[in-house]
């Protein structure tokens, strides 16, 4: 009979041994008879070919007679993972010693799990990790653990050297300079970024939006010109011989082009950089994208497998240190843009609220979508236009406490279930500036609060704090400086988008260029053992060339030398097959 019952899914079960051993659902999870017994046969056998010292991950806790039978006979390195992270508090109360000095990973994604594993673990991206597998634990959560041992094999895999990398950018609004950032990180990395910047097609929409009153006509509209801009990004696709199209929230496309792009073999990636309860069209636009990053977890990502999508990870914004920096500012600048409080974003519910507290204070309000701002309207600037990037950047140099309230059209205050940060978190320190920010969920795992910024979790508490913020100029600058630090050293765009790149990589198997008719390596393949052509086409390749263009303009920047045989042969084809197709020929 069971000892106690503790919930309809998980029972506590006394084994012949005296020992307590675990039910959940219809699954023992160990030995009826002696679970230390078993385990203790189970940990030789699984570390007989493991070297010593070597790093380990063992599959599942269960009540961790496993993990402490590893623990016994292995001196290396030492991680439990467990898809299930309500297994802790029940080995906590039933077996606690059991836990003593063990790391253990509850309740995270599969790839969010091998990250923070490896950290734990002190592993570099090519070290082997030894897998000890608790079997009921994975039999109970295979396609978990399935994901988990896939991303392992992966991990060994590297992202290519330089990949071609066409990013496709808004129209207009928040995601736009996001889109930028992203650009300019994957070029710092060394790929080869070709940007179909979409800000040019804005005034078009201005002008359809002031002069067509109709809403289906607007709507109309919008479609084709939404279907121009997806068949340019599709022909620079095809013609650059792209290896990934990355786009962002708001980026222009079609179902068709994003059909079109998976026929041709090309990879797309989309960073939902909103808020997934709050702007749901993502219900039907995940499924289309290879890749789909996200900057919540958890329920999300549960919703997301729902709709198919199994190639999702959580990815946060982040800060461009080379945009996002301290500054020296000039007295003009400083009158302009300094206060002792300011806040940039537009003007939601909560922030209309809360931030009627401040009257009475030298407070700076920057943003658009503040109309009917009632008590706050005197402090608005500027007429409530929305802040050029770099004038944002001025404003959290020049003011000493930068307020960051996250949006929500549903409260008066603080969301109490908020998750996900906004791009102010990441930029504000970025510049160097002391932040109050509001309590979200995810915060504590990107920042320590109160040394890299200082929360709130309602109007009293925001009151209090900026009081006592600008009271206290030297917290102010220990917060600024390590709120900075922090960004540099773990939130900057180059590291999101080298994360990306490594989960995009650990699917994919090669770059898609390599496969396009026109590039390199296929006339490669082509040549054979034609020695002469190979020697032509070789060198470009190595030198970063992908399309057969790209040789072509690579022999002609380094035409000082006299041409070869070969080459002048390759060029006099390249313009004939130039000729055909202005000829529609070919």
């Amino acid at each position: 009979m069971p000892e106690r019952s503790l919930s309809n899914r998980y029972e506590i079960i006394p084994a012949r041994s005296g020992v307590p051993t675990l039910r959940i659902g219809d699954l023992q999870m160990h030995s009826a008879y002696d679970p230390f017994r078993e385990a203790e046969q189970a940990a030789r056998n699984a570390l007989k070919d493991v070297p010593e010292e070597a790093p380990v991950l063992i599959f599942g806790l269960g009540l961790g007679y496993l993990a402490v039978a590893v623990r016994k006979i292995h001196s290396g390195r030492l991680v439990v993972v467990e898809p299930d992270d309500q297994l802790v508090p029940i080995v906590r109360e039933r077996r606690p010693d059991a836990l003593d000095g063990l790391l253990v990973i509850p309740g995270l994604t599969p790839a969010e799990t091998l990250e923070k594993a490896r950290h734990l673990l002190g592993a570099d991206p090519n070290e082997t990790l030894h897998i000890v597998r608790h079997p009921p634990s994975v039999h109970l959560h295979q396609v978990w653990f399935g994901e988990l041992e896939r991303l392992l094999t992966a991990s060994r895999r590297s992202v290519p050297a330089r990949l071609n990398i066409l990013v496709v950018t808004p129209l207009y609004g928040g995601s736009l300079p996001i889109a930028r950032y992203c650009a300019a990180a994957f070029e710092r990395l060394g790929h080869n970024v070709i940007t179909s910047d979409n800000e040019l097609f804005d005034p078009l929409r201005r002008r359809h939006e002031a002069l067509v009153r109709d809403k289906s006509r607007r709507k109309h509209l919008t479609g084709l010109m939404t279907s121009l801009v997806a068949d340019e990004m599709l022909t620079l696709a095809y013609e650059r011989a792209v290896d990934l199209v990355w786009f962002v929230a708001q980026s222009p496309v079609t179902p068709a082009a994003l059909a079109e792009l998976k026929r041709l073999g090309i990879p797309t990636a989309f960073w939902f950089v909103e808020d997934w309860q709050l702007f749901t069209y993502w219900q039907e636009w995940a499924p289309l994208f290879s890749y789909f990053f996200t900057i919540q977890r958890g329920r999300l990502q549960e919703a997301l497998a729902t709709r198919g999508v199994r190639r999702s990870n959580y990815l946060p914004l982040a800060a461009d240190p080379t945009i996002h920096r301290p500054l020296e500012l000039s007295e003009d600048d400083r009158a302009i843009f300094g206060s002792d409080l300011s806040h940039v974003g537009a003007g939601y519910r909560n922030r209309r609220m809360l931030f009627s507290r401040f009257t009475g204070l030298d407070f700076k309000l920057w943003g658009n979508d503040w109309d009917g701002a009632g008590a706050v309207t005197p402090f608005l600037q500027r007429g409530g236009e929305r802040l050029t990037t770099s004038d944002t950047v001025k404003v959290f140099n020049a003011t000493r406490v930068n307020v960051n309230l996250h949006s929500s059209a549903f409260h008066d205050g603080v969301n109490p279930e908020g998750d996900f940060l906004n791009p102010r978190t990441f930029e504000i320190a970025a510049c160097g500036g002391a932040q109050l920010i509001d309590q979200r969920q995810l915060l504590p795992d990107h920042f320590q609060p109160g040394r890299e910024l200082v929360l709130f979790g309602n109007g009293d508490e925001m009151v209090s704090e900026v009081k006592a913020l600008l009271n206290d100029p030297d917290r102010r600058k220990a917060i600024a400086e390590a709120g900075r630090q922090r960004v540099l050293a773990e939130h900057t765009y180059e590291l999101r988008m080298a994360a990306a790149l490594e989960f995009i990589f650990s699917y994919e198997d090669g770059p898609a260029s390599h496969r396009h008719p026109d590039s390199v390596a296929s006339f490669l393949k082509v040549a054979g053992d034609d020695d002469e052509l190979r020697a032509l086409l070789e060198p470009h390749r190595d030198a970063g060339a992908v399309t057969l263009e790209d040789v072509a303009g690579r022999i002609l920047s380094q035409c000082a030398h006299r041409l070869s045989r070969a080459e002048t042969t390759f060029l006099l084809m390249n313009e004939f097959r130039h000729w055909a197709r202005d000829k529609d020929l070919a």
